[in-house]
């Protein structure tokens, strides 16, 4: 095969060999053409073209939180004093906590009381339980909790957990599955008072692990997911903190806690730890305002400069992305890059590769009813219990295509992102006479790689590409903040 030509974008000589060498695992099946690959070094603004990636609400959206200590008695105390007030849902952290001796999920866990929840606008909620200080997203890591969340004049209930590593779990206070569908009536938001009492057992169901919880005289339960005890959680708080996405307020108050034990009536104030609390400023995360391109900061590593920031999942198109050459699925093509994703909430996700700007820019068809159309890209997105994979996706101009599941076609489950700022290492190398002339992508993660073949005839059926760079997911969701620097990708 012949050498790849390289044309080298930005001041800085940028590129390690060991990315390079990633990306070109394998040629034996590549074509014979001479891929063109750039290296964007983002050292300064690559002027990318831009398509409704800087949107600005005509009304900046205003956080107000006001929670901690309270001489008042909402929640039905013996006395005065509680804790509580409005809490915010908002994309920055925000708590008020007890700071205990770290425990983890080998440690018993039990904590009851007093609630009473004044007012729930829509799209609010709190949180309320075992916690690692600061609470870095949503949803939280290193947590055990049960969860307010507010729906205009009432709320609902959930109990959940979150390891060290992301993973989730947990149910609703509600029979069956989705509150979207429960016959069980939400709580009012009218200020009356509600016992609970929220317990973790680790060597439940053969140490398997297992979560209680009641409200009331409702009792509910699940048990952990296989591996999550194993895989841990730091717990060094308990108290209240925000639902890490954007939305409204919620007023609730807690009164005669018990927590593993020691009492807690908040007859004085407790001077307990807060970040946050007591805080008003703008949000930055405001769907479905996307706010990414160059920026001149240096998250994803190196000097300053690189591309990215916040992208939501949304029904409308959005990209920002460099002109190419016309590609397609019979061209060999190759990217890599490094990025650290800092945010990633639930139901949220980004692309980024290869796809077609003028089917991008019309395309109006919500991604859960037909998938979008021209592309060839990695994808940062998953379910909730997990957080987001590093998976790659692609489809035809017929809309035909797939994304890969949360398994290789090995068998082997994608590498996961954490939005905990790290800094990671990627590869796409996408070979068209591989998988038996099929085509096939191979990823690599700071050093895994596995593959995904093309399904039959989906090479023949073709698809077009003519820019590279980042685009959105098309279905109603949340924000993603995610940066890329050091790019390399065929462009020719």
């Amino acid at each position: 095969m012949k050498p790849h030509a390289v044309v080298t974008s930005g001041r800085r000589a940028v590129w390690a060999a060991s990315l390079l060498a990633a990306a070109l695992v394998g040629t034996a099946h590549a074509q014979s053409t001479t891929p063109r690959v750039v290296r964007q070094a983002f050292d300064v603004d690559p002027g990318w073209e831009s398509f409704r990636n800087r949107l600005a609400p005509e009304k900046p959206h205003q956080v107000k939180q006001d929670f901690g200590y309270r001489s008042s008695n909402f929640a039905g105390g013996q006395q005065a004093g509680e804790i509580g007030g409005r809490v915010q849902r908002s994309a920055a952290a925000a708590f008020y906590g007890l700071k205990i001796e770290p425990k983890s999920l080998d440690d018993r866990l039990s904590a009851s009381g007093k609630l009473a929840v004044a007012s729930a606008e829509g799209a609010s909620g709190a949180m309320v339980g075992w916690f690692h200080a600061p609470p870095p997203s949503w949803r939280t890591p290193n947590s055990v909790a049960f969860r307010l969340d507010g729906n205009g004049g009432k709320f609902w209930m959930f109990y959940e957990y979150g390891t060290r590593n992301w993973h989730t779990g947990g149910g609703g206070a509600f029979e069956g599955d989705r509150y979207q569908t429960t016959v069980t009536p939400p709580f009012p938001a009218d200020g009356r008072v509600h016992t609970w009492k929220l317990d973790y057992d680790p060597e439940a169901l053969d140490g398997r692990g297992l979560l209680t919880f009641v409200v009331d005289d409702r009792h509910y339960e699940v048990p952990l997911e296989k591996g999550h005890r194993e895989d841990g959680a730091i717990l060094d708080h308990f108290g209240i903190w925000n639902v890490q996405t954007p939305g409204s307020e919620l007023e609730l108050y807690l009164d005669d806690l018990v927590v593993d034990g020691q009492r807690y009536a908040f007859d004085d104030d407790p001077q307990w730890d807060a970040e946050d609390n007591h805080a008003e400023y703008r949000e930055r995360f405001v769907r479905p305002y996307h706010d990414y391109g160059y920026s001149p900061t240096a998250h994803a590593g190196g000097t300053p400069g690189e591309i990215g920031g916040v992208v939501f999942r949304d029904e409308q198109p959005t990209y920002y992305a460099a002109e190419t050459a016309r590609l397609s699925l019979d061209d060999e093509l190759i990217a890599s890059g490094k990025l650290a994703l800092l945010k990633g909430a639930s139901d949220s996700g980004v692309y980024f590769g290869w796809f077609d700007s003028a089917t991008k820019r019309g395309n109006q068809t919500p991604e859960h009813e037909q998938r979008q159309k021209n592309y060839l890209a990695a994808f940062v997105e998953g379910p909730s219990r997990v957080g987001h994979y590093f998976r790659p996706g692609y489809a035809c101009s017929d809309g035909s295509g797939r994304n890969a599941s949360e398994t290789s076609d090995a068998g082997r489950h994608w590498p996961i992102v954490s939005p905990d700022g790290a800094q990671h290492t990627w590869a796409l190398h996408y070979r068209p006479q591989a998988a038996d002339g099929n085509g096939q992508i191979e990823i690599t993660f700071d050093g895994q790689t596995d593959t995904f073949d093309l399904q039959p005839g989906d090479r023949a059926k073709g698809a077009a590409f003519d820019r590279f760079g980042i685009f959105n997911m098309q279905s109603g969701g949340h924000a993603v903040e995610i940066y890329l620097d050091d790019v390399s990708f065929s462009a020719q």
